[in-house]
């Protein structure tokens, strides 16, 4: 009897085990959205080398799209919107819509995303992200295309080259952390 009442136990146990193993969700997906949209402080840096103290707050305007204001107490200040893409360990930024076709003189064709024919968007993309940049940049771009911006997803920063319109020779390069 007491074997039989341990064998009882055992086999009990056993269903248990495989049926909370069955029913186990998968993990959450990354969501990458979450993970870059905030504030970033850090330092804007110009082409002769000074550096300010400055902030560039990210803000989502869709699934795919963010609006990133930069500024420093210098009176720089601007505003603008990027798609985003993931790539492993980083996200990268692309110019979207008219300033797409300034910066490349094309038009920027559908599905440029890997998740552009399937249910979810970007913000939940999950392992798809990695090859997202990928298919952008094999879609989308020539040799030569150039790009300002990404965010570095293992350190929380975020990177940007922006081009002074007034002088096309005149850079300055935002780096900060993500501070919230």
């Amino acid at each position: 009897m007491k074997h039989l009442k341990s064998l009882l136990i055992v086999a009990i146990l056993g269903i248990i085990v495989v049926a909370t193993s069955c029913s186990k969700t998968s993990p959450p997906k990354k969501d990458v959205l979450s993970q870059i949209v905030g504030t970033y402080k850090g330092t804007l840096t110009n082409s002769n080398g000074l550096k300010d103290g400055s902030t560039a707050d990210v803000s989502a305007v869709n699934d795919s799209v963010v609006q990133i204001h930069c500024y420093d107490l210098d009176g720089f200040d601007t505003t603008f919107v990027m798609e985003f893409y993931g790539n492993g360990d980083s996200v990268m930024l692309c110019n979207t819509g008219e300033d797409f076709f300034n910066r490349y003189g094309r038009e920027m064709t559908g599905q440029h995303h890997m998740w552009d024919d399937m249910s979810g968007g970007m913000g939940s993309m999950g392992n798809m992200s990695n090859d997202d940049w990928q298919q952008h940049m094999r879609n989308q771009h020539q040799s030569g295309d150039e790009h300002f911006g990404s965010f570095d997803m293992d350190n929380g920063m975020f990177n940007y080259l922006f081009e002074m319109k007034d002088n096309s020779t005149q850079t300055k390069s935002f780096s900060g952390k993500k501070i919230r």
